[in-house]
């Protein structure tokens, strides 16, 4: 039997345009939640929406100052969206460190230790531990971009709690995705050469898979298809030090985790 893949437009109206917004799919409740993002004019809104699949519907104008290039996560345990840090305008320009999470009404702020602020960083729930696992991102420091290479977990009664300061040190927003059995993140070397980078978190020490695949490139997507056992990684744009230009990328690659 034959398959079908077709996009279908189903709404031009609900947010905004913006870009860097961040957006994660509550299970319990069946809506995707998207959060603030960077709008034309320089605009960074504080506004909560929730598509159900048929309409958006925006559900929150408060919550955490608005910000572009957060992270968020979906704890299934707790049925929490998690957003962590992002790029800040107002009220004082800089990284956020504070960490919130929405529970379907309202945004509550659940920590502000931990990760230093940052923009970029992977961020993804492991439902085996019952932990957030952040890593990775950066901060621009005069006018350099400062990639950073440490890994934090979070889990509701222990807080943030720092589990390595070496690991994958990403060139630009890495990725993150949960198998269910292997927390896996694919980033830009820092040599931003050859290909991307393969990891493994093992709640203790980061272990390289592979360093062969795509070319390496930055805002590339990722995630996890569950029904075939395969993480899928998606575009991004070529980011190879000395390239002419650095095209956009529309190549589709999946990485299959097997015993030997």
């Amino acid at each position: 039997m034959s398959e079908r893949w077709l996009w279908t437009q189903k709404e031009d109206i609900g947010p905004p345009p913006r870009f860097g917004h961040v957006m994660e799919y509550e299970a319990a409740r069946q809506r995707a939640v998207l959060f603030s993002g960077y709008m034309s004019g320089g605009v960074t809104p504080t506004d909560t929406w929730e598509w159900d699949g048929d309409a958006w519907t925006q559900v929150a104008d408060i919550g955490p100052f608005g910000r572009y290039w957060a992270s968020m996560a979906y704890d299934t345990v707790r049925q929490r969206t998690v957003l962590f840090g992002g790029d800040v305008l107002e009220p004082t320009p800089g990284y956020s460190n504070e960490t919130w999470e929405w529970d379907g009404t309202e945004w509550t702020q659940i920590d502000d230790t931990g990760p230093p602020g940052r923009a970029y960083a992977a961020m993804v729930f492991n439902r085996e531990r019952e932990c957030l696992v952040l890593s990775g991102g950066g901060v621009v420091v005069g006018s350099n971009w400062q990639p950073l290479g440490d890994t934090w977990e979070w889990g509701a009664e222990t807080g943030w709690v720092k589990r390595q300061d070496v690991g994958p040190r990403s060139w630009d927003s890495p990725n993150m995705v949960y198998t269910a059995e292997h927390t896996v993140l694919v980033g830009t070397p820092p040599s931003r050469t050859g290909a991307v980078q393969t990891w493994e978190w093992d709640s203790r020490l980061w272990t390289q898979r592979q360093d062969m695949g795509p070319l390496a490139r930055d805002s590339t997507v990722l995630t996890y298809d569950s029904q075939r056992d395969r993480v899928v990684l998606f575009g991004g744009q070529l980011s190879q030090i000395g390239a002419v230009s650095f095209p956009l990328l529309g190549d589709t690659w999946e990485l299959a985790i097997t015993e030997q």
